[in-house]
């Protein structure tokens, strides 16, 4: 049995998630656990991963289901557990695909606000990056990580609120996924990065040193396009970002319920009452991006 944490939770495992940092003590607060699974009717859905369409179930009981052919079949019960049905005997590929959407089930069970983003620190707040694939959040996110903040999340971005319905998000696991490209235009060396399971000529960025497991407040929100007729700058309104969330919500459509979305509609009023979102154009090449980090970092002011 492995003991982890990740999202400010700490949880047992009877499958290896390297990526994830071991628990700090404490009771867990759900168990990812190997069992055989007979899921319900499965329906297609608009998620993927390494080529790979998602299925998914709702049970009679509640519980959420994943299913990836060839990989494995999750079961999400009330929160508390996680159960996996593995098909393949690559470690590292379970893990993957263990660590993104399949948790990312718990922590919707568990009422977690999430988004597909990567998060970063900087200071004592959290800047998220959003966009199509390919708009460069990861990248992005790689840029501030080697102008030495901290990394929050990569790809499952959860946030949590306190009494005053101020967010926070929750620190997952030190790792970015980074093309290789990304990697020789950033100035990282292959050799000191880690090959990863999800596609070709994608390295894993591991910054432990300074990842830390506390929660950290919402402060600004990006929403990065490379699209020429969009404003390359704008501050967006409050009332824009229901919508725009909506369309980075990372887990199946079918969980989009009537009362889903109007929980989703709270939470993001709750995230642009505490937050800057921003509408920008990725900057041109790596060197405009690694300006724009520097432009940023020093002074909040420039980001007006």
């Amino acid at each position: 049995m492995y003991e982890y944490s990740a999202y400010c939770l700490n949880f047992s495992s009877e499958i290896p998630l390297p990526e994830c940092c071991a628990s700090v003590g404490g009771e867990p607060d759900f168990a990812v656990v190997k069992k055989k699974l007979a899921p319900p009717p499965l329906e297609a859905t608009n998620i993927h991963r390494r080529g790979i369409m998602a299925q998914t179930a709702t049970g009679d009981d509640g519980s959420l289901w994943l299913h990836w052919e060839g990989v494995a079949t999750f079961r999400a019960f009330e929160g508390r557990f996680l159960e996996v049905d593995s098909f393949t005997d690559e470690a590292d590929l379970l893990s993957l695909f263990t660590v993104s959407e399949a948790i990312g089930l718990i922590l919707f069970q568990r009422d977690h606000f999430l988004l597909h983003a990567s998060a970063v620190r900087v200071g004592g707040a959290a800047w998220l990056f959003m966009g199509a694939p390919g708009a460069g959040k990861s990248t992005t996110s790689a840029g501030f990580v080697k102008a030495g903040c901290p990394l929050l999340s990569d790809d499952l971005t959860a946030i949590t609120f306190d009494e005053h319905k101020r967010p926070l998000v929750s620190p997952a696991y030190p790792q970015l996924k980074i093309w290789e490209k990304s990697v020789v235009g950033l100035g990282y060396h292959t050799d000191e990065l880690s090959p990863v399971s999800e596609g070709i000529n994608k390295f894993s960025l591991a910054p432990r040193d300074n990842f830390t497991p506390e929660a950290v407040p919402l402060a600004r929100m990006y929403f990065i396009h490379n699209d020429e007729h969009l404003p390359a700058f704008r501050i967006m309104s409050p009332s824009e970002l229901p919508m725009e969330t909506l369309r980075h919500f990372p887990l199946p459509n079918q969980l989009l319920s009537p009362l889903v979305l109007q929980q989703l509609f709270k939470q993001s009023i709750s995230c642009a009452s505490a937050s800057k979102a921003i509408l920008i154009r990725r900057p041109d090449g790596f060197r405009a991006l690694e300006a724009w980090i520097q432009d940023c970092l020093p002074s909040s002011k420039s980001l007006l």
